[in-house]
């Protein structure tokens, strides 16, 4: 047996809840990392049979019976300086070394402290939900955590908690009486409502580990005295404008949380201000209000209150919480160029960006190759015999404008009587794909969220659907051949598609696509069949659209398209032989696809895809996580230039030198761009997952920073344990950077903060 497995046992007997982390690592390497913490036998023995170099962590907490106070020691901080400095002795109990020179203190106490970073500087406090790595795990740095002689678990008992690391809890005080007694107007309760609303807005969102509860009760008081508002329109105020601001916001669907939020209310209704009721009410607002913009509000209440200490009290300058950097390639000649083809490709993206709210150029360029390589599909091929099948996905935050080409396309197939391109906008199986694709083989699935659903399909336990990525996969290689489906005992149930031309556009956010993804979708060949095409952020709203309908010469254009039949003289066919064997299999039926047109390539043409080709080995080495991406790259490149050929002239076309060289310099910009944004964003575990989504929302922020309750507006799909625990973490692994401004917490990715100092390192 070996050492690591001899002392998770031995902890598991003194009642320690053990989990695995990577070698060397402070990563889980279970599903739920800490959450999976147990003292069976059984379970610890099979994962260091499994892993026997990996690390241990304890959850700490009530499950274990330990808390711990995280004393770090770095160039910037030592938390031993902090303890003497603030004068707090620590009580003599079980410790652990860290091989950075701190060190891991563990206590009891029926009453867990609240989990904090930086109590002092270099002091953490560590309870329910946090775990810790213990002896003789390895420490990324090469060292080797260690027990205190004498003071290991088992040789000491644990001492109780000390007081001297609870926060000192400060007694709200009301701001001093208003002087004179003000005759209130009469106001309307819509109008109060606002005024409440506008003046919810400037105060101070609560900050855990900042006086949160302070923050919370002080707004309540606001609300109950300061405005004259019922309990029950109090708390639907609190919980739909202040809790969203907050960091972290309280879970108002967890039963405690909402207890807890709804007890501040209370709370507030008992207290008696120092001065006269309703005193908010009087701000010399006239009746004008519910016209006024919540801006305008806002600029009056200030105005009117200027120079009162109260309102000074009251209305302290809150955190202004830092812009992302915003992902504007508008000013990207390369990216102009690539998002303005020609040919019918060209008009339906025109027609597609013109008739947008918030135009997305590279978003419509996405989504207009997918639909003309269905539109194209099963009648033009290369010399290679590749065809026109695509799955792109369009990735961008919410209300950026995305989904437009969804609707637009459903029109425009519509209007040109081809909606049987069309599959629906969601899979339920592999089974149906195969369903849909056996009665319309070419067939174009336009769907919303894809991220989420490639998440499902992933994590979600459906087994149909964890079958939909191998046989997309499975699909998108047999466009050029014979789909044979899965066996069954009956014959008859086995599908067979002859060049299935099976095409995809699908939208999602940054965050929603990457947590659908992990890392053997790149070793597999999954994500390099896809071309991820980016959103510019938010866009400018087109106020003056009036026409969305699709113009006629593009319909008949699509309806050409659709509607045409290709007949070849089978001699100057390369693959001539293929229909007389699909006819012998199928019959002379709708399931024998027609005749192709051979686009030929130009030589210079050939000569541009070569170089690509070898470009893009050099560009694997470049980026070594994403090397199979650019091995299909050439290929990828070759299908959009058929597309763009046919676009470019239905009768006879070609891919000319100008083809080859737009399709490639396409491929090199999305995928540089995926892998720019995906960097570091792939994994297998769903914590790590976790981590690297909270990680790549950060990064995004850029210089700038991102405030931690931007945070958890990104990531409400984590709870508030997971979120901070994912935080600590990388906070741990000097993955992030952590100050606070003003009243909140802001975070900057390793290279942004390096950005922002000028290179200097980071506290």
């Amino acid at each position: 047996m070996n050492q690591l497995l001899q002392a998770a046992l031995g902890y598991a007997r003194l009642g320690f809840r053990i989990f695995p982390c990577a070698p060397r690592q402070k990563v889980p390497l279970t599903s739920h990392g800490v959450k999976d913490a147990t003292t069976d036998e059984r379970t610890i023995t099979e994962w260091w049979t499994a892993k026997p170099d990996a690390n241990i962590a304890v959850a700490c907490g009530a499950i274990s019976g330990i808390h711990v106070c995280d004393i770090d020691v770095d160039e910037k901080k030592s938390g031993w300086e902090s303890l003497s400095n603030a004068g707090i002795v620590m009580p003599d109990t079980i410790m652990q070394r860290t091989p950075t020179g701190g060190a891991h203190l563990f206590y009891q106490t029926d009453d867990p402290p609240a989990n904090k970073n930086s109590f002092l500087p270099g002091i953490d406090i560590r309870s329910t939900g946090y775990y810790v790595v213990l002896a003789p795990s390895i420490h990324p740095n090469g060292g080797v955590y260690a027990w205190e002689p004498g003071h290991a678990p088992g040789e000491l008992e644990a001492s109780l908690w000390p007081s001297s690391l609870r926060p000192i809890k400060v007694p709200i005080r009301a701001p001093e009486s208003i002087q004179g007694d003000l005759e209130r107007p009469n106001i309307h309760q819509d109008d109060t409502i606002r005024r409440a609303s506008a003046y919810l807005a400037m105060c101070d969102p609560a900050v855990q580990g900042l006086g949160g509860h302070d923050k919370l009760l002080w707004a309540a008081v606001c609300m109950t005295h300061g405005f004259r508002l019922p309990d029950e329109e109090t708390f639907r105020l609190l919980a739909s404008e202040f809790n969203p601001r907050c960091s972290p916001p309280w879970e108002l669907d967890q039963k405690k949380d909402l207890n807890d939020f709804r007890r501040k209310v209370a709370e507030a209704r008992k207290l008696v201000p120092k001065f006269a009721e309703g005193w908010l009410l009087d701000d010399g607002l006239d009746n004008s209000l519910p016209s006024m913009s919540s801006n305008q509000a806002m600029a009056l209440i200030e105005n009117s209150y200027k120079g009162n200490k109260a309102y000074r009290e009251l209305t302290k300058p809150r955190a202004v919480e830092p812009e992302a950097e915003s992902k504007d390639y508008s000013s990207n000649l390369e990216w102009q160029f690539l998002t303005q083809p020609t040919g019918l490709l060209g008009r339906i993206c025109s027609w597609l960006n013109k008739t947008a709210i918030r135009e997305q150029p590279m978003l419509s360029l996405g989504s207009s190759l997918s639909f003309c390589g269905v539109l194209f599909g099963r009648k033009i091929k290369d010399e290679w015999g590749l065809r026109t099948n695509l799955y792109c996905m369009g990735v961008g935050e919410s209300s950026c404008g995305k989904n437009h080409s969804l609707s637009q396309l459903r029109c425009l197939c519509d209007r040109a009587c081809c909606t049987d391109l069309l599959g629906g906008d969601d899979f339920a199986s592999d089974a149906a794909i195969e369903s849909r694709l056996e009665r319309f083989p070419a067939t174009l699935f336009l769907l919303d969220e894809i991220g989420h659903l490639m998440q499902h399909a992933k994590y979600g336990g459906n087994k149909y659907l964890a079958k939909v990525v191998p046989l997309l996969m499975k699909l998108y290689s047999s466009a050029g051949g014979i789909y044979l489906g899965r066996e069954y005992a009956e014959e008859d149930k086995q599908r067979t598609i002859a060049q299935p031309c099976c095409c995809i556009w699908g939208t999602t956010t940054p965050v929603g696509f990457l947590s659908g993804l992990s890392s053997s979708d790149v070793e597999n060949g999954w994500l390099s069949r896809c071309l991820v095409f980016p959103a510019n952020e938010r866009p400018v709203k087109n106020r003056s659209i009036v026409d969305r309908e699709p113009p006629s010469n593009m319909v008949e254009a699509v309806a050409e398209w659709f509607f045409r039949k290709i007949s070849l003289d089978k001699e100057i066919n390369a693959e001539a032989g293929i229909s007389d064997f699909l006819v012998q299999r199928f019959g002379n039926n709708s399931k024998v696809p027609p005749e192709q047109i051979v686009i030929p390539t130009a030589n210079e043409a050939n000569e541009i895809f070569r170089a690509f080709d070898l470009k893009s080995e050099s560009s694997a080495k470049e980026f070594p996580e994403a090397k199979n991406l650019w091995f299909k790259a050439e290929e990828n490149a070759r299908k959009i230039a058929l597309i763009v050929a046919a676009s470019e002239d239905s009768s006879s076309p070609v891919i000319t030198v100008s083809v080859a060289d737009y399709s490639c310099r396409l491929v090199e910009f999305l995928l540089r761009d995926f892998c720019v944004v995906a960097k570091d964003g792939i994994s297998d575990n769903l914590l790590e997952q976790k981590k690297l989504k909270i990680l790549a929302i950060i990064r995004h922020c850029g210089v700038n920073g991102c405030a931690k309750n931007t945070l958890t507006r990104k990531t409400q799909m984590f709870n508030k344990t997971e979120r901070d625990a994912c935080l600590q973490d990388l906070h741990d692994a000097g993955l992030i950077y952590v100050e606070i401004a003003g009243k909140g917490l802001i975070m900057w990715t390793e290279e942004n903060f390096a950005k922002r100092t000028g290179g200097s390192v980071a506290p």
